[in-house]
């Protein structure tokens, strides 16, 4: 892949190069929808929009976050802390027209989504229990029948993330665990 921008030079976490590949991969042609909720400073936002820019199709790619980092040390202690969204849209420059960011908290941005519209979600926005079953359940209707949600952290410190995923998709055989992250496919219909 002939990168636009150098993804790996945009400070923040990325490791599950592997989903976002397969999501390209596996979308259609023409007229597929994208989310990551959760794009801090776009680095795995970038990387999406390289690998869409490469493969020649028409996918819609939406950024959902705040912008506004959270309460982990991580985030507090990052002296861009306090201009987040424009850092994160300094990052994206170059590859701007493959990215539409969506400013809003993760359950209000799924509203603005028809049910059954969207090829794949990616969650990696808040890491406890009850966010991430929050996410799960406010963007898995809004996921076409063959679409992809996964998301990253899954072995979070208190082993929230992975409980909340657990419950959403009780059939095991139906999660993927890899670099950090968790995917299930919504069985096609």
């Amino acid at each position: 892949m002939n990168d636009l921008v150098d993804w790996r030079s945009i400070q923040g976490w990325f490791a599950f190069r592997t989903a976002y590949e397969d999501a390209v991969a596996r979308a259609p042609e023409a007229k597929a929808q994208f989310v990551e909720v959760g794009s801090w400073k776009g680095r795995s936002t970038v990387f999406m929009a390289n690998a869409i820019a490469g493969s020649g199709k028409d996918i819609l790619f939406y950024a959902v976050d705040t912008w506004e980092g959270s309460d982990e040390p991580e985030h507090r202690d990052d002296p861009d802390i306090d201009r987040l969204f424009e850092v994160f849209t300094g990052n994206i420059t170059p590859v701007r027209r493959y990215v539409r960011p969506i400013q809003k908290p993760s359950i209000e941005a799924a509203m603005m989504f028809p049910v059954e519209s969207l090829d794949f979600v990616w969650l990696d926005a808040g890491h406890t229990y009850e966010d991430v079953k929050a996410d799960i359940a406010a963007w898995r209707p809004r996921m076409k029948p063959g679409a992809v949600m996964g998301g990253d952290d899954v072995f979070w410190r208190d082993g929230g993330v992975l409980r909340a995923v657990q419950e959403a998709f009780p059939d095991q055989h139906e999660i993927k665990l890899g670099e950090g992250g968790w995917a299930y496919w919504e069985a096609r219909l």
